[in-house]
């Protein structure tokens, strides 16, 4: 099944082996293969491929690190695990919702009903973890909102670049029908906005996302076809920018419609 986005290398050893849908990003390392995020479950063959049609196996992934625990982002976890012996990461947070403590999957929102399989982390993520790989850094950070245990991903690649990622921009899990319907509190846009600066202090040469929309993915992929850079150290702070912006819109929104 091939993906609707070709494969492609980013950087150095980042390469996207999402789709349209979501993204996957791999790290090459000398420690053998990262995995960030899993997609959706229906996404597995597709991942393998796209890790085939770049020179690599799916048998030697590692690690797979999770922004949070939404099943477009653990989808294939189980799997990938079961084919590798992959050592699997979440925030200690977001932990509950992949072994089904919390029902906050949207797994049944998604049409999948209730999130199966449930499974725990091998490792549990504190705020400031930072992870190395060879030459390859992944320092983690906790930036609450989407989930309460959303990861950003801050990521040094071998010639010193760095590429990042906030874990969980979306406002589906922030607007007021949904917070009202699970009875969480506003206090988690204020976590959002704490969040969103908190990532500014970030030198960033890469912005990954982890869906393709949020970045430019396509538009990014023809640049690099053409061989041009799309290293860009001002992206970061232009992408945090519009997602606080979105926000703001969305409870102005709300407010004009109370």
């Amino acid at each position: 099944m091939l993906s609707d986005i070709q494969p492609h290398r980013i950087h150095e050893n980042l390469y996207f082996v999402g789709s349209t849908k979501v993204s996957v990003h791999l790290l090459d390392t000398e420690e053998g293969l990262i995995l960030i995020d899993t997609g959706y479950p229906e996404m597995y063959e597709q991942i393998l491929e796209s890790i085939v049609l770049l020179g690599f196996a799916g048998k030697d992934i590692r690690h797979i690190f999770h922004t949070h625990g939404h099943i477009d982002h653990i989808g294939c976890t189980e799997r990938l695990k079961a084919l590798s012996g992959a050592k699997t990461y979440i925030s200690r947070i977001d932990n509950a919702i992949v072994n089904g403590t919390l029902d906050l999957s949207w797994s049944r929102e998604l049409g999948y009903g209730p999130l199966s399989p449930t499974f725990d982390c091998d490792v549990l993520v504190e705020d400031g973890d930072v992870f190395s790989f060879g030459k390859t850094s992944v320092r983690c950070l906790l930036t609450p909102g989407h989930t309460d245990g959303v990861l950003s991903f801050v990521i040094t690649l071998p010639d010193g670049t760095v590429a990042a990622m906030h874990g969980g921009t979306g406002m589906n899990t922030l607007n007021r029908d949904f917070l009202t319907a699970y009875a969480l509190p506003f206090t988690c846009r204020d976590d959002f906005r704490a969040g969103l600066r908190r990532l500014a202090a970030e030198e960033v040469d890469f912005v990954l996302g982890n869906h393709p929309e949020q970045t430019g993915v396509t538009e990014k992929l023809e640049k690099l076809l053409k061989g041009e850079s799309i290293q860009d150290r001002a992206e970061w702070q232009r992408f945090l920018l519009m997602m606080e912006n979105r926000l703001d819109t969305m409870i102005a929104d709300e407010a004009r419609n109370a």
